[in-house]
């Protein structure tokens, strides 16, 4: 009897590993940013994750540094300015952390030809729906400049020839997956994209704001279809970037902490439909039983969607995101019975952190 427990119990603890092993692979990696294994200039940097560094006619700028964080370390990035300015070369620089490489590109010693992004992310094919950031922010003019703190995903590989500079033209340079030529609604490269990929998901917070303390901000994660990413990207940026192109707006000093993040993955439903329209009168929030009104001749096909919402893009306008349907994954319905029993629907976390179910009550 004693060997069939100890059997059980190495099984459970496999088990239990494995669903670990799950829940983080739905995670960003290094999320506590603990992994200062190389090195830039004579700075420590994280191994996984990119600060917007520059070497630029001989000298080398390290945006990012590491710091105490409110757990062990934290990445701490500021903007800064960069170049020769007895030159006449110089500029203030963006300062920000991604799991994509930000770049830099000059035409000759023109400074009105700067220009700079981010290329790339990670692979990645999860949807979660918040993005949770602790925070604080320093600097002398916190009050005139946004920082940023960003999650977008796509599926497919963006080309582009031509950015904008900073003198609001188009200078020539070649990338791939660069920010905003998957941005399109949001950031998009205003000297056109060649090759365009259909982007699924984005996260974007913004604030002109100071945070002496540590602060945790909850970023919602809205959905332009049904698609499963094939790639994603993080930024978290110290002052106005990615909403300027080509580094205006920028103020030397202002800095950004950044620590501990979370990707929340939620069993609740943001709209539901039934027979292909939105049912305005639903709860997501409650587990009592609700009624729905049948029209005549009607039938009982459900769905539900996660991810709705508008964001503002860089030029003010509404880009609107029209969410992601539940997959057979994610939610399942029990029918019941007209003027009878209710549907009971269960929806799961893409995570299986949580479940949720709701009971609807049809009646003619």
């Amino acid at each position: 009897m004693r060997q069939i427990y100890v059997k059980m119990r190495k099984v459970l603890s496999i088990f239990t590993l494995l669903v670990t092993i799950a829940a983080y692979a739905q995670q960003l990696p290094d999320s506590h940013f603990e992994n200062w294994t190389d090195k830039f200039k004579n700075d420590v940097q994280l191994a996984q994750w990119h600060g917007s560094n520059v070497t630029q006619v001989g000298l080398k700028f390290t945006f990012m540094l590491q710091k105490p964080g409110r757990t062990g370390y934290c990445a701490y990035v500021a903007d800064q300015l960069v170049g020769a300015p007895k030159l006449g070369i110089a500029a203030v620089g963006p300062g920000y952390v991604s799991l994509g490489q930000p770049w830099q590109y000059l035409k000759g010693l023109s400074v009105k030809s700067a220009t700079a992004g981010t290329e790339g992310g990670i692979a990645w094919k999860y949807r979660p729906d918040t993005m949770s950031v602790w925070i604080k922010r320093e600097g002398p003019e916190t009050d005139k400049e946004d920082f940023h703190l960003l999650y977008y995903s796509w599926i497919g590989t963006a080309k582009s020839s031509q950015y904008k500079n900073k003198a609001g033209g188009c200078t020539s340079t070649e990338r791939i997956n660069e920010e905003s030529d998957i941005r399109s609604a949001t950031d998009g490269n205003e000297c056109g994209i060649d090759q365009p990929v259909k982007q699924v998901a984005e996260g974007w917070y913004r604030a002109r704001a100071k945070y002496n303390e540590w602060t945790q901000i909850k970023v919602p994660i809205f959905y332009k279809n049904d698609g499963r990413p094939t790639m994603c990207n993080v930024i978290f940026s110290a002052g106005n970037y990615p909403a300027f192109r080509a580094n205006d707006g920028l103020y030397d000093g202002n800095a950004l902490y950044v620590d501990d993040v979370e990707l929340i993955y939620s069993s609740r439903i943001d709209k539901l439909t039934i027979n292909g329209k939105e049912w305005k009168e639903f709860n997501p929030n409650t587990d009592k039983v609700q009624t729905y009104k049948l029209p005549a001749n009607g039938e009982v096909k459900i769905a539900g969607y996660r991810g709705i919402g508008t964001l503002t893009n860089i030029k003010g306008e509404k880009a609107r995101f029209n969410g992601r349907k539940l997959d057979g994954q994610e939610m399942t319905i029990v029918p019941g019975e007209v003027n009878g029993k209710p549907w009971v629907i269960t929806v799961k976390a893409e995570d299986g952190s949580s479940t949720h179910v709701y009971k609807i009550k049809i009646v003619a």
